[in-house]
C-alpha cells in the first residue's frame, strides 16, 4: 500500500534544517509500515517544483511544489498528487483546500484522513478570525464524512460540538533520529563557555515565532521581575517574527540587553545545546495547539514552565514532569526555582508518550 502525506499550509516558520518538521518525522515513521510514502509540501510560487529522497526511509519521497496562496493557505494545483496512492493523511485544519482535495479523494477512490490540530482562529484581527472560523465550518462537513486524526483530546472534544465522532487522537511526536542522543555526555560548563555565559548564569529558553499569539512581550516583562529577584538570570530568545525589532526596543528600553540573547534561526544539530544549558524551558502561549519545542525540552531533561492550553495541559503531568502556570505569579516564582528534579520523568514521558511511531500505528489502523 502506498500513502501521501499532503501540507498546504504556507506557514513559512521553519525553514528547512533549522525546525522538526512534522510531516517529515511522521513519515520516517510510516516509511516502515508501507510500500511506498509520498510527501507532498507546497513552496512559494517562485521555486522550482523539485522531488527529493527523505534520509533515514527506504521508500518516501518529499515533493515539492510551487503554489500560489492566500495567507497561509496554499492553492494546491491537484495534477500534483499520484492517483495511486491508497490513503492521504492531510494536514487540514482550517485549509481553504478541504473541499477540494475530499472532491478529489473519492473521485480516485483515495481515503482522505485530515490531521486536525486547530478548531478555531486564534488571531487578534476580528476580520481573520471571523474569515478562519467560517471556513473551518465548511471544512467541518468534509470531517463528518471522514475518520479524522487530532492532535489532542481537547480538539476531539470540540469536534465531537459540530456532530464529527469518527475522532482518533494521534499527538505530535518527536523524530528520535534527527535528535541529539548523547547529549548528558557534554558538561554544561563547557556548553555554556561555548555559548558566552558565565557558570554562574542562570539560563531560561524561549523557542517560538515572535508573533502576538506565543506573547513574547509578556516574556520579556515576565523575565523583568525574575531578573530583579535575581540577576544571575539571562534569558535566550531563539526565533524570528513580526515582533522582533519590537522585543529588540522593549530589552534596550528596559535596559536588559545585557542579560538577554536573541538567535533569530538555529540549526536542528545545534539547538539541543541551549536546551542542555537552560535550567528551564518557558511557554506563554494561551492557545497553544501542541507544542514541538516543549517535547524537545522535556527530551533533553530541561524544566518545562507552561501556560495551561490544550497541548501543555495534554502533554505535561503537572509536577511530575513539568509545571503549568494560571498566573504570572506562579511563573516567577517556578522560574527562580533552582531544582529540576523532575528531568528525568520528562524524558521518560517523551519516549513513551510522543513519539511518531504510535501515531503511525494509528494511522496503520485507519488505513486497514
Amino acid at each position: 500500500m502506498k500513502i501521501g502525506l499532503l501540507i498546504t499550509s504556507m506557514n513559512n516558520f521553519g525553514k528547512k534544517g533549522f525546525y522538526n518538521s512534522q510531516e517529515i518525522g511522521l513519515a520516517k515513521e510510516l516509511d516502515k509500515l508501507f510500500d511506498g510514502v509520498i510527501i507532498y509540501k507546497l513552496t512559494h510560487q517562485t521555486e522550482r517544483y523539485a522531488t527529493e529522497r527523505v534520509v533515514h526511509c527506504n521508500q518516501t519521497v518529499l515533493k515539492l511544489i510551487p503554489s500560489k496562496s492566500i495567507g497561509i493557505n496554499g492553492l494546491l494545483s491537484l495534477k500534483y498528487l499520484d492517483t495511486d496512492i491508497d490513503a492521504l493523511i492531510y494536514f487540514s485544519d482550517t485549509q481553504l483546500m478541504v473541499p477540494k482535495v475530499y472532491k478529489w479523494c473519492k473521485k480516485y477512490d483515495i481515503k482522505l484522513i485530515p490531521y486536525i490540530g486547530v478548531t478555531e482562529s486564534h488571531s487578534n484581527s476580528k476580520i481573520k478570525k471571523t474569515i478562519i472560523d467560517i471556513m473551518f465550518k465548511r471544512n467541518v462537513e468534509i470531517y463528518k464524512k471522514c475518520t479524522c486524526m487530532v492532535k489532542t483530546p481537547q480538539v476531539a472534544k470540540k469536534l465531537k460540538e459540530y456532530d464529527v465522532v469518527h475522532c482518533e487522537v494521534a499527538p505530535v511526536g518527536l523524530d528520535l533520529s534527527i535528535l541529539h542522543t548523547k547529549y548528558t555526555e557534554t558538561s554544561i560548563e563547557t556548553l555554556k563557555e561555548k555559548w558566552g555565559f558565565e557558570r554562574s548564569d542562570k539560563i531560561l529558553l524561549f523557542v517560538g515565532r515572535l508573533v502576538s499569539e506565543k506573547q513574547p512581550v509578556k516574556l520579556i516583562e515576565i523575565f523583568e521581575q525574575i531578573h530583579k529577584k535575581d540577576s544571575n538570570h539571562k534569558l535566550i530568545i531563539i526565533g524570528t517574527g513580526l515582533l522582533l525589532e519590537n522585543i529588540k526596543s522593549l530589552i534596550l528600553k528596559k535596559r536588559l540587553s545585557n542579560s538577554i540573547k536573541i538567535i533569530e534561526k538555529i540549526p536542528n544539530t545545534d539547538i539541543w545545546q541551549l536546551y542542555k544549558i537552560s535550567k528551564a524551558f518557558i511557554n506563554l502561549n494561551h492557545q497553544e495547539i501542541f507544542g514541538m519545542a516543549i517535547l524537545e525540552a522535556m527530551y533533553y531533561e530541561c524544566k518545562v514552565i507552561a501556560w495551561k492550553a490544550p497541548g501543555p495541559n495534554f502533554i505535561i503531568e503537572h509536577g511530575k514532569n513539568g509545571i503549568l502556570c494560571e498566573s504570572d505569579k506562579d511563573l516567577v516564582e517556578e522560574a527562580l526555582k533552582e531544582d529540576n528534579a523532575m528531568g528525568k520523568a520528562s524524558h521518560t514521558r517523551v519516549i513513551e508518550r510522543f513519539t511518531w511511531k504510535a501515531t503511525a500505528n494509528v494511522i496503520e489502523g485507519i488505513v486497514g
